[in-house]
């Protein structure tokens, strides 16, 4: 089910349009309030809702694939997390998008700590960790606790990303099976994994994170903002 939460004056003549690429429901808004879309199929990957009067649009609200590190929209509140998780693997993984089964260790931790240093320097994706590279959803496993693992990453790429790169880490719920979600955005400017006293900079390239190109690096450096002190 698909609650829209209307508010404001002025509604008269104002209707809700959820739309997708095979069709689209109505509903007349008679004021401010909560409208239901009952959803019996679930929600379609990249619908649109829309509160309009006739040809003008008032507001709305894309679900597209909740994926890419992007910001997220606060107005959207998805009380039952499992169908994000699904929407967001709909797509399967590439350049936006990494699964791994459990925290990594050893070559498997540096190759997720490159991923998402190459993220943050691009325009950002989504590493999930509890999902395997078939896009099965397994869960993290029960030890450490869950909030001990999501510390374990954060503090990997504490140590070993540079700068800090903008991200958020939260866990979903998927019948049980708990998934931790690192949503890393594209920061503008390279990031570098740094492996001792060597820096790296790395880029996305399809389902592949690879050593960036020194053109590739200058252009990061070159957009990366600056601050001006007087």
């Amino acid at each position: 089910m698909l609650t829209a939460v209307v508010d404001g004056e002025a509604l008269d003549g104002a209707v809700l349009e959820l739309s997708w690429a095979a069709g689209n429901e109505l509903q007349s808004v008679d004021g401010a309030g909560a409208y239901r879309f009952a959803l019996h199929n679930g929600l379609v990957h990249d619908s649109l809702l829309m509160l309009r009067r006739e040809d003008q649009w008032l507001d709305w609200r894309s679900f597209s694939a909740p994926a890419y590190g992007r910001a997220r929209d606060a107005s959207v509140v998805w009380e039952q997390p499992g169908p994000e998780l699904d929407i967001l693997l709909a797509s399967g993984e590439g350049k936006h998008l990494e699964c791994k089964q459990e925290v990594p260790e050893g070559d498997s931790r540096k190759k997720m700590l490159k991923t998402i240093a190459a993220f943050a320097s691009q325009d950002g994706g989504t590493l999930l960790i509890g999902v395997r590279d078939d896009l099965q959803i397994v869960g993290l496993p029960e030890k450490p606790t869950v909030d001990k693992q999501e510390l374990q990453v954060v503090g990997m790429i504490r140590d070993s990303v540079e700068p800090a790169p903008p991200y958020e880490s939260r866990v979903i719920d998927h019948h049980g099976k708990k998934v931790l979600v690192i949503e890393v955005s594209g920061g503008g400017q390279m990031y570098a994994y740094r492996d001792g006293q060597r820096t790296e900079f790395y880029v996305r390239v399809g389902l592949n994170t690879v050593p960036a190109r020194h053109h590739e690096i200058a252009a990061g450096f070159r957009q990366a903002p600056t601050v001006t002190t007087f």
